[in-house]
């Protein structure tokens, strides 16, 4: 059986127009950029998967040295940020190819095709890597409403979650978080529908799903 990547929940967006106004100024240190406030915050919610600093193992590529930095992902921003000394917000000067937050046990990865609104430097959340990977992707957006009769406008963050089947061509497909949808994306739909009904599986728990994927990996 393969080595599973368990990791449970949250995840990952990317930038609004208006909301990106960064000012980067070199700081030097250790894959260290400073990053000025937020402009144009005027929203309800928090751009942040988690609003609290978390504890990370930081990896970048081939001849960088692995980081434990505290981090926030802005998935407004889809872009990991880093607690300097200060407590300042900083960037990382080499870009991070993933991350483990190390309380949650959550695992993150980019490098994966472009598909939808995503490019290869986006995050998604590892919920199984075998033959085929099972991804999470949560984005955030800013939506604006008018309540009725007047001209205040209001901007609230909204979440919304995907999930993606990856197969030996690195791109992810999406699919609905149903058997009908996993098994059509997968294949081999009769021997996986047998293989739930014999071991009572919910694919829609985590446990449920890394079982599944890890006996198709066996096929």
């Amino acid at each position: 059986m393969k080595k599973i990547s368990f990791l449970l929940v949250a995840t990952i967006g990317f930038l609004t127009a208006e909301a990106q106004v960064y000012r980067n100024v070199n700081m030097g240190g250790d894959h260290q950029t400073i990053r000025a406030k937020r402009k144009d915050a005027d929203f309800e919610g928090s751009p942040y998967l988690f609003s609290d600093w978390q504890k990370a193992v930081v990896q970048f590529g081939a001849g960088i040295a692995p980081s434990s930095s505290e981090v926030k992902y802005d998935l407004l921003a889809d872009l990991l940020v880093l607690k300097g000394k200060d407590g300042e917000e900083y960037e990382f000067k080499d870009q991070p190819k993933e991350f483990l937050l190390t309380s949650l046990k959550e695992l993150y990865k980019n490098g994966f095709a472009p598909v939808d609104k995503f490019t290869d430097k986006t995050f998604y959340q590892v919920i199984y890597e075998g033959k085929i990977k099972f991804l999470k992707k949560t984005t955030k957006t800013i939506i604006e409403s008018k309540g009725y009769n007047t001209a205040t406008i209001t901007r609230k963050i909204a979440d919304d979650t995907q999930y993606y089947i990856v197969k030996a061509d690195n791109k992810p497909i999406k699919v609905k978080y149903t058997e009908k949808s996993i098994f059509a994306t997968l294949g081999k739909s009769e021997e996986l529908a047998r293989y739930c009904k014999e071991n009572k599986l919910n694919i829609k728990s985590p446990d449920g799903i890394i079982k599944l994927l890890s006996y198709y990996d066996t096929l």
